[in-house]
């Protein structure tokens, strides 16, 4: 404990001392040196924006979101199912059938993929990071719609 107090006592004293130091330097007499003769000027390089790195489709943050939303399609199509099976309508998809609620949905799962795919390869990365979670919105409406049963 006693060595550790004594290396911090003498970094912070290096830290005190060392800018007055710096401050009794006299500066180098550089004007001399040069002879004013000729100047060179640096040639100007265009400053270049650093692009976004590029990442890979299927990485881990569209891996989570994509499972998110394949979960709540998920609890959607049990829900739909279970309501028709008790004589229920659905309103919001074109069918009334369990084969066609989970055909819709995977449908759908298949189109939130494609459309964050299409801007993933245009270059529109929040469109692509949005995408999934846009439907997956929809998905916890139809959900919150049947568990309620709002008409």
């Amino acid at each position: 404990m006693k060595a550790l107090q004594v290396c911090a006592g003498f970094f912070f004293s290096t830290l005190l001392v060392l800018p007055a130091i710096a401050q009794q330097l006299k500066p180098t007499q550089l004007a001399s040196d040069f002879a004013p003769t000729a100047v060179a000027v640096a040639p100007v390089q265009a400053v270049s924006v650093d692009q976004p790195t590029p990442h890979k489709f299927f990485d881990r943050q569209q891996l989570r979101d994509l499972y998110i939303h394949a979960g709540m399609r998920v609890a959607d199509t049990i829900k739909t199912c279970r309501e028709l099976s008790h004589g229920g309508v659905e309103d919001w998809i074109p069918t009334q059938s369990c084969g066609g609620i989970v055909a819709w949905q995977a449908g759908s799962i298949g189109l939130t993929l494609g459309v964050g795919w299409l801007f993933h390869k245009t270059g529109h990365h929040r469109l692509e990071r949005i995408t999934p979670w846009v439907a997956t919105g929809a998905s916890a409406a139809g959900w919150t719609k049947s568990v309620f049963n709002i008409r």
